[in-house]
């Protein structure tokens, strides 16, 4: 398990993305203000950065501490180890154990997400795809194999 900062460099190089961590009055910028801890797992041979946020609202998400935890829904893909920074990030122990122990469920949960996410945009299945309107899945379609 591996919970570190994400580097800038990833938001200057991702300008691009469709959908991404969060916005400014809709845009989204590389002048990114703060850094997000995020835990680094692997899909499918692609690595991914779940980020730990606040506020987390919808079902995809592990919580880790009342609206804190891990958004699937906000997942980026880390093409280069440089966007991971090498100083790991700091989150309250509690907190930090509570990921630790369900690693494992994590991994599954986002799979699951990924999985339903792929199956929704081969059916194009409208009913499923809206709870994803909001995910950074979709600025993967050709990693993901729908491209």
């Amino acid at each position: 398990m591996l919970i570190q900062k994400l580097e800038p460099l990833f938001f200057k190089e991702n300008t691009h993305l469709v959908e991404v961590l969060d916005k400014s009055n809709g845009i989204w910028t590389a002048e990114k203000s703060r850094g997000y801890g995020i835990l680094v797992i692997s899909y499918n041979n692609l690595r991914f950065g779940i980020p730990l946020r606040s506020h987390i609202k919808h079902q995809a998400r592990f919580l880790t501490d009342g609206t804190k935890g891990l958004d699937y829904s906000k997942a980026v893909l880390l093409t280069k180890d440089e966007y991971i920074s090498t100083t790991p990030f700091m989150i309250p122990p509690d907190e930090y154990v509570k990921i630790k122990d369900r690693t494992h469920h994590i991994n599954g949960q986002f799979a699951k997400y990924v999985e339903k996410y792929v199956t929704a945009v081969q059916k194009n299945d409208e009913n499923v795809l809206r709870n994803y309107k909001f995910s950074t899945l979709q600025n993967y379609g050709l990693e993901l194999g729908l491209k």
